[in-house]
């Protein structure tokens, strides 16, 4: 059994209080976690102040490492690897390593899980349908635990982020009681998205008072969902947050610059945001610039690589021996990138991310970032959500949450010029949602 599920199952019923006191106690030194949390946290803080030879180094022996035990032990591997002519003996520097053969997830779903993992002692397997909606399940090792604090630790630290403070959690968990749930290991207070916000309110109020909360953490939507009600509805909450609050850690989804200035305003503070995958191959960050993020060559490795004229995100987990993802095209399409000695530095996601787009009557793909967020709707000042929902080639549904606002009166306020589809509005109470409580842009 995995530290994260024991501690899952074990101390669900922590008080605050005591939670509180126990996170305190440093990562660095934790059961389970400690080791590889002090390792990677090193790793961090090395590679950043390495010369380009020293990194080419460090990148060259992990990938090295991986394509090895991959070849070595798993059959998909094995067997791929062999078709396109490659060995593992052909990587000797890490000018090598783009000949390592790329793979995708619709690759990897053509063998049976177990035909492309290796049973190492207490994997746990994970499933995802990503941008794309495509399940595809893996193995996740143990000891990812404390690789992933040490990421994440330092994306927060920005935010002047201790381990101690305590955060409300916008993550779409439907197993909350009575509205909120405090989790120890986290030290997180989780919300329940899925209940009214009126109902919310007296119980958040009642926290705020015994305890300090310094951070939101979730998807960007709910968040902004939340801070919405706040200005609209509870200016006594707004106002009570606004004195503690530090900061809002965005994940899981791209913040868009709409949700995100909202979020800001409403509570007087900053925001950061990075870009990952359930996969655990990649970890990117906004380190000095909103929307331009920076990866972690320590988490995986990341390049940008030209495929079918698209330059898109290919990335390898280092440390994932339970069902490895070498060179795993995430099939997210970056612009703008920068580089030093051939490592990528820096991207930005051309459009959000990939799979939210629709198509109009030529069959051309129009991205929905494009088409909401860079064209100036007077819908928004009256809607607070809006989303998209392809009925066939060329014709689309523009969904809206909003009161008293007719389909006829939404159709003035979409500017739909030279857009080459059919629209009609829908008029909403909630926005669509997914199971885990995402809103995207596209309803699928």
């Amino acid at each position: 059994m995995s530290i994260a599920i024991f501690l899952k199952n074990n101390l669900k019923n922590i008080p605050p209080g005591l939670g509180s006191l126990i996170n305190i106690f440093p990562y660095d030194y934790r059961p389970g976690i400690g080791k590889e949390y002090r390792t990677r946290k090193r790793d961090i803080t090395q590679f950043e102040n390495s010369p380009i030879k020293e990194m080419h180094h460090f990148i060259y022996q992990k990938m090295k490492a991986i394509v090895e035990f991959a070849y070595t032990n798993i059959e998909f591997y094995k067997i791929y690897y062999k078709d396109n002519n490659f060995h593992p003996d052909q990587l000797q520097s890490f000018e090598d390593i783009n000949k390592i053969p790329l793979t995708s997830k619709s690759m990897l779903n053509d063998y049976e899980i177990d035909k492309r993992s290796y049973p190492k002692k207490g994997r746990y397997i994970v499933n995802t349908g990503g941008s794309s909606g495509t399940p595809f399940g893996f193995y996740i090792e143990p000891s990812s635990m404390g690789h992933e604090w040490a990421h994440m630790h330092s994306i927060w630290s920005k935010l002047g982020f201790k381990i101690s403070d305590f955060k409300f959690g916008f993550g779409g968990r439907s197993n909350i009681n009575d509205f909120v749930d405090y989790d120890v290991v986290r030290n997180t207070f989780a919300l329940d998205l899925y209940a009214d916000y009126k109902d919310v309110s007296a119980k958040l109020k009642k926290i705020l008072k015994r305890y300090e909360v310094k951070y939101l953490h979730g998807y960007p939507s709910s968040i902004y969902d939340f801070a919405v009600f706040c200005r609209e509805q509870d200016n006594e909450l707004r106002d009570m947050l606004s004195k503690q609050l530090v900061g809002a850690f965005m994940g899981s989804e791209f913040p868009h610059p709409h949700y995100r200035e909202v979020i800001e305003n409403v509570f007087g503070i900053d925001t950061v945001s990075w870009y990952g995958h359930t996969e655990r191959c990649v970890l990117a960050y906004e380190k000095n610039e909103k929307y331009v993020y920076e990866p972690f060559q320590t988490y995986g490795y990341a390049e940008e690589v030209n495929s079918d004229g698209k330059n898109e995100l290919v990335a390898t987990s280092y440390y994932n021996q339970a069902s490895p993802l070498i060179r795993y095209n995430t099939n997210d399409e970056i612009s703008e990138t920068t580089s030093e000695g051939c490592i990528l530095q820096s991207f930005k996601m051309k459009g959000g991310r990939s799979g939210e787009f629709v198509i109009d009557r030529d069959g051309k793909k129009i991205n929905l970032t494009g088409l909401i967020f860079g064209r100036h709707h007077e819908l928004f000042n009256e809607a607070k959500y809006i989303q998209v929902k392809q009925i066939e080639p060329g014709v689309i549904e523009i969904h809206y949450v909003a009161n008293a606002l007719s389909a006829d009166k939404a159709a003035t306020l979409f500017d739909s010029n030279n857009v080459n589809m059919d629209i009609s509005f829908v008029q909403r109470d909630e926005p669509a949602r997914t199971v885990a409580g995402k809103v995207g842009l596209l309803i699928k």
